[in-house]
């Protein structure tokens, strides 16, 4: 390995190759992060409009689930 270049060769072909490497790795996140984005806004609008139309059954819902998750977490303490 030559002082400066530390994944080896001339550098110059090692640094394109790295950097279209990182280039393309950064447009698939990039597109990875849009899709969850788009999941998780839809998702917040169902969830929204499950509440607004049945708050009594989404409060028992939750409260379910909050039972459930105390029970986890105290034989979890345990």
């Amino acid at each position: 390995m030559s002082q400066g270049q530390p994944f080896g060769g001339d550098g110059v072909e090692g640094d394109d190759e790295t950097r279209q490497r990182v280039q393309q790795f950064a447009r698939e996140a990039s597109a990875q992060v849009e899709q969850a984005r788009m999941f998780l806004e839809d998702l917040n609008e169902r969830v929204t409009a499950f509440v607004r139309e049945r708050p009594g059954t989404a409060l028992l819902g939750a409260v379910a689930v909050g039972w459930v998750l105390g029970k986890i977490a105290s034989k979890a303490s345990r």
